[in-house]
């Protein structure tokens, strides 16, 4: 098995047949399934850029020595190819559907000062469209992929176990033969200093946009106790046996 961490593939240069491409700007992933739907790939320079969707079947190979993702793609495939904007991960699908408006407060008067301005407050509220725009709204709501995760996103998620909250989502363990994600794994700093351990995203009970929260049905004891990850570049077979045996079920897929 080839394994890659999204924290390194995230600064990868994306190179087609004869040209720079872009760099790989994030990654999108089905949150039943945990496989990689899209790949984000950031074109253009620093005047100028647009990030369009690349699937796996366009990816040649990786070249982690040089950075470099290889994928199969022309000029024109680029110009052709779709949009970020046209599939919308579950996070931006929540913040479109709200707007802000600003409330000024009240100047404030203190004896022998000048008044004194309270800063604006941004206030939450949603859109109520109109007409031909609510109906296309609420297509594109229906039409949205309810499963669709941003790894950028959900990266720093905490981790809340059955028991009460573990540390934050550090990183994410990435097949890239099968272009899975088959580990998450858990920043446990603030509750056991140098040691990292890992989880099966099928472990994920449910993930909460709102609280910023990844909610896995297991005790914190469980996960505390588990084989200790060394290093996240360097992922063995006998470490993912380990892990099989101590969680009792096959961490890949």
């Amino acid at each position: 098995m080839t394994y890659c961490i999204f924290s390194d593939l995230r600064h990868y240069d994306v190179k087609g047949s004869s040209e720079h491409i872009g760099k790989l700007h994030d990654i999108y992933l089905d949150d039943e399934t945990w496989k990689i739907k899209w790949f984000v790939v950031e074109t253009g320079n620093w005047f100028s850029s647009n990030k369009i969707l690349l699937d796996s079947e366009k990816i040649i190979k990786v070249s982690p020595q040089d950075g470099t993702f290889h994928v199969s793609l022309t000029q024109k495939d680029v110009e052709d190819a779709p949009s970020a904007n046209e599939h919308l991960p579950v996070g931006d699908q929540h913040r479109n559907e709200y707007s802000y408006i600003a409330a000024s407060h009240n100047t404030l008067l203190f004896p022998g000062y000048a008044g004194l301005m309270m800063p604006t407050t941004l206030i939450e509220r949603p859109e109520q469209p109109v007409g031909a725009e609510k109906n296309l709204e609420e297509l594109a709501r229906q039409q949205a992929d309810r499963h669709l995760r941003s790894a950028s996103e959900i990266e720093g998620y905490t981790i809340h176990a059955a028991d009460g909250k573990l540390g934050p989502l550090s990183d994410l363990v990435i097949n890239a033969d099968t272009w899975t994600i088959e580990l998450l794994a858990v920043d446990t700093s603030k509750w056991m200093p140098g040691r990292t351990v890992v989880i099966s995203p099928r472990s994920i009970d449910r993930i909460s946009w709102e609280d910023r929260e990844l909610v896995v049905m297991m005790e914190k004891e469980t996960i505390e106790q588990s084989p200790e990850l060394h290093s996240l570049k360097s992922i063995e077979t006998s470490y993912m046996s380990k892990l099989n045996d101590y969680y009792r079920f096959p961490m890949g897929y």
